[in-house]
């Protein structure tokens, strides 16, 4: 580009990238520094401000559109930042850390597809199921060991059979629906 960009803080742009993506605005900034332009790419100025930076050995083609403005108002009135709830911001954040903690807990670690089928419909039936290694424990008195058929249930911690009873019958069903997919598959 032989054009100083500077020199057009203000004006309508249309900027097409290498990938013949185009991009029209109003030039905010330009940063010889990194090398990058900014537009401000909202319609509307009740809208919230929206803004793209390009960096501009992407930049293929950049062509003026419209008259030029009569002020400069970016440089009369910069955009002032909106206000940030931090607490709530924080409070996002906490939550998403939470959820991605409970996410990794349910996750079996060198599980089968099918282990981890069958301990999320246990998780479903009674929530207080979890990993310990490739065993599924529920509720601290019945482990599933792998494969994960009613035959590898046992009672642990002296617990009663109706347990193990309960286990099975969710096992069965969640057999049952992986080989109805199966069989979906096979003859779909």
């Amino acid at each position: 580009m032989n054009i100083s960009l500077e020199n057009i803080l203000g004006f309508k742009v249309k900027v097409t990238n290498v990938l013949d993506v185009v991009t029209e605005g109003k030039v905010y900034s330009f940063n010889s520094s990194n090398n990058t332009l900014t537009l401000q790419t909202s319609k509307k100025a009740q809208q919230p401000q929206s803004f793209k930076v390009i960096k501009c050995s992407f930049i293929k083609n950049l062509e003026v559109i419209g008259e030029k403005p009569s002020s400069n108002f970016f440089k009369k009135q910069p955009i002032k930042p909106a206000h940030v709830d931090v607490n709530r911001v924080d409070h996002h954040l906490k939550q998403k850390i939470q959820e991605a903690s409970k996410k990794n807990e349910l996750t079996g670690k060198g599980v089968s597809n099918e282990g981890q089928f069958l301990f999320d419909m246990l998780y479903k039936t009674v929530s207080d199921t979890k990993w310990v290694d490739k065993k599924i424990i529920i509720l601290d008195s019945v482990e599933v060991m792998p494969p994960y058929q009613t035959e590898n249930i046992k009672l642990i911690n002296g617990s009663k059979p109706e347990a193990v009873t309960m286990v099975q019958r969710i096992l069965q069903r969640g057999w049952q629906k992986l080989n109805e997919s199966e069989e979906g598959r096979k003859g779909g």
